[in-house]
């Protein structure tokens, strides 16, 4: 796979999977009866960037990643059930 590029933010794909992942996050988030602002700061992110995590708007490292996961709680490939290719 190539490198991501800055326009790669504007491929359609990479748009509806950082969608899908948000809404994901947004799922269990809610489900879990949490916060943004509770998620963000046990991630150590800022809730601005969390908000626009969930929005799909925002691409996460790696590192975020983990921290999201330890946040919610949850291993990390729970923040990746039901997304698709």
């Amino acid at each position: 796979m190539p490198n991501a590029s800055a326009d790669s933010a504007l491929d359609p794909t990479v748009l509806a999977r950082r969608q899908a992942f948000g809404q994901r996050l947004r799922d269990l988030r809610t489900g879990a009866k949490r916060t943004q602002a509770d998620v963000a700061a046990a991630a150590g992110l800022d809730r601005a960037f969390y908000v626009n995590v969930e929005g799909g708007k925002n691409n996460v490292s790696l590192d975020k990643v983990f921290a999201l996961a330890d946040a919610l709680g949850v291993d990390v490939e729970e923040l990746f059930t039901g997304l698709t290719r």
